[in-house]
């Protein structure tokens, strides 16, 4: 059971922290349009 669990965190951990980084990547992406539709000119 402990070799189990042990296979599975490998698998899941970096997941994770791929999960986050693409999580930052929306949140950037999504800062950058509200700046740009709030400074931006009318389009």
């Amino acid at each position: 059971m402990d070799a189990l669990i042990r296979v599975i965190a490998k698998i899941l951990v970096p997941l994770f922290f791929f999960g986050m980084a693409g999580a930052g990547v929306v949140v950037v992406i999504s800062f950058i349009e509200d700046l740009r539709e709030l400074f931006g000119g009318e389009e």
